[in-house]
């Protein structure tokens, strides 16, 4: 899947929840977005183990809110650059222990 072919990239605003707070957070990135999700993709790209949402926040020095909030932006596209695959024994989306000793849902790119 070529990055530039994908929605997200020619979105001229971050998607919002339409309370204040949040239109000022997406208006304060909307000239970085898409350069933000072209980074996160990328990353996760590089990693065929996939990675956490902190390990993404981590490899791009991004704040938790900017790498979650991208991550959900590619996780709403169609179609998907990303998936969670399921765990052999569980079903459930495979998890990665976090600094925090929880553990996270790992973003594998399709």
């Amino acid at each position: 899947m070529n990055t530039s072919d994908l929605p997200i990239f020619n979105h001229p605003t971050a998607p919002h929840n339409g309370v204040d707070t949040s239109r000022e957070a997406a208006d304060s990135v909307r000239d970085q977005l898409n350069a933000m999700c072209k980074q996160v993709l990328e990353v996760v790209r590089s990693c065929p183990g996939g990675l956490t949402c902190e390990q993404v926040e981590q490899l791009l020095g991004m704040k938790h809110q900017t790498a979650s909030a991208r991550l959900r932006d590619l996780m709403c596209l169609e179609p998907c650059p990303l998936e969670f695959r399921p765990d052999e024994k569980t079903g459930k989306p495979q998890r990665r222990s976090t600094a925090s000793g929880r553990t996270a849902r790992i973003y594998f790119a399709k």
